[in-house]
């Protein structure tokens, strides 16, 4: 190897050096300066997004409160007050509340007949079978005030027949069938 560098020219010698000095600096580069400056840059986007976390934690935990509000909210719409009850405390609180919306909307409550339903899927049908009286108005606000107290509720059949004159108003008599539906789980 030494009589090769001493009869090579000095050119060749200095270029032979150059190069063996750029492939040293190269793989040191590649194989022990570029993984860990990649790991280094992978640490600090992961310190940010930690103090992000700390910094944003008491609004996390803001935005889960108000996703569990919404979540209840829904969940009342859906089933108003009657989730989780069992059948028969379901029947008394549906009869209760049609009698205290008839005496709101001055509706005469004649008859609930409380009934079984089939099963839909994973719902099973609560069936209700009413009678009322009342003039057009008060009937239709009945209604409306049934399925914002009782949740999510399907009038199923419905007929109305004309009833007896007073006081020069038409008194109405609607019979029909109210489904309220509940997870067969919970029924």
């Amino acid at each position: 190897m030494r009589s090769l560098l001493v009869t090579a020219p000095p050119r060749t010698v200095l270029l032979l050096m150059v190069s063996i000095a750029v492939l040293v600096v190269t793989a040191l580069a590649t194989y022990s300066v570029w993984p860990e400056f990649r790991d280094y840059r992978k640490s600090l986007v992961t310190l940010r997004l930690l103090e992000n976390v700390a910094a944003n934690g008491d609004s996390t935990e803001r935005e889960m409160a108000d996703l569990k509000g919404n979540v209840d909210t829904l969940n009342h719409r859906l089933h108003g007050n009657m989730v989780n009850l069992p059948q028969n405390q379901m029947e008394s609180f549906i009869i209760g509340r049609l009698q205290a919306i008839s005496w709101r909307n001055h509706v005469d409550l004649l008859s609930v007949t409380p009934g079984t339903g089939s099963r839909v899927q994973v719902f099973e049908e609560v069936l209700f079978n009413v009678r009322v009286s009342g003039d057009y108005f008060d009937l239709y606000q009945w209604l409306q005030d049934m399925r914002e107290e009782l949740g999510y509720v399907v009038v199923k059949q419905f007929t109305i027949k004309t009833g007896v004159d007073t006081d020069k108003t038409q008194r109405l008599t609607a019979s029909f069938t109210i489904v309220s539906y509940r997870e067969a789980e919970n029924a």
